[in-house]
């Protein structure tokens, strides 16, 4: 696809460009609402510094944890680019997110549902990155859905290109963007405290668990899944079930 752009002859990475237009559109977002948490231009920036900071050290954290090989086989400059894990970036964001919030003594979770609204609007963006680097890529499909990669700076295997795959970045991008329509339906609506974060963790949780079965990245398989479908399953069951008993256990009380 298109791995990078040349600028003045300097070398651009689309993934990274598109990561910064994800996070741009993040940040544009949550400006544009900010009167629906009460908080002041400054303030919201402020907690989405310390939240993107958190979601880059968790990202970096989880890969550096499940692909050392792939870590250490970079160079040093390739260490700070690449490498990045979204799920660990989440749960580092989360973490930081929640201190962040106390720390400003906004209520931790109208706060969590306002930011988190914005996640799968960026990670809809930063998967098209992925497309267009090779990352992520999907397994060999002998469909009329399959696209094919021949650009040899691209992320996918060499033995790979040509051969028709499943687009599945471009599929986890248009189930981001339709989750990310359905967050904010929600947020117009009467909702208890929590709702949009745990909605937000079982649509995540859903879509995550079903594009792994069309991923052609080689991973640890336990009982026929991936860790990252064990990851996502929790999540999605967590959620679940905190939506269960604030919604239907609490009425049966």
């Amino acid at each position: 696809m298109l791995p990078f752009i040349y600028i003045f002859g300097v070398k651009i990475p689309m993934y990274g460009v598109m990561t910064a237009l994800g996070y741009g559109a993040s940040v544009w977002y949550c400006l544009k609402r900010k009167n629906a948490l009460g908080l002041t231009r400054e303030q919201i920036l402020d907690i989405i510094f310390y939240i993107i900071l958190g979601a880059l050290i968790g990202g970096k954290i989880f890969f550096i944890a499940f692909y050392p090989q792939d870590f250490f086989a970079l160079s040093l400059f390739d260490k700070i680019r690449y490498g990045f894990v979204f799920l660990g970036g989440f749960i580092g964001a989360f973490a930081v997110g929640v201190y962040i919030l106390r720390k400003q003594k906004v209520p931790v979770l109208p706060g969590a549902d306002f930011f988190v609204q914005a996640v799968p609007l960026g990670h809809a963006i930063g998967k098209i990155g992925c497309f267009l680097a090779g990352c992520c890529y999907g397994k060999v499909a002998h469909s009329h859905l399959a696209v094919t990669f021949t650009n040899p700076q691209s992320l996918v295997p060499e033995h790979l290109h040509g051969v028709g795959l499943y687009p599945i970045q471009l599929v986890e991008a248009a189930a981001s963007l339709l989750l990310f329509y359905l967050l904010y339906r929600i947020s117009k609506r009467k909702h208890k405290d929590g709702d949009i974060v745990a909605g937000y963790m079982l649509g995540f949780g859903i879509i995550r668990f079903i594009a792994e079965f069309f991923r052609g990245e080689e991973e640890i398989y336990i009982a026929g899944i991936t860790q990252n479908q064990i990851t996502a399953l929790i999540i999605a069951i967590a959620a679940a079930t905190f939506l269960w008993r604030k919604h239907c256990y609490a009425k049966g009380k």
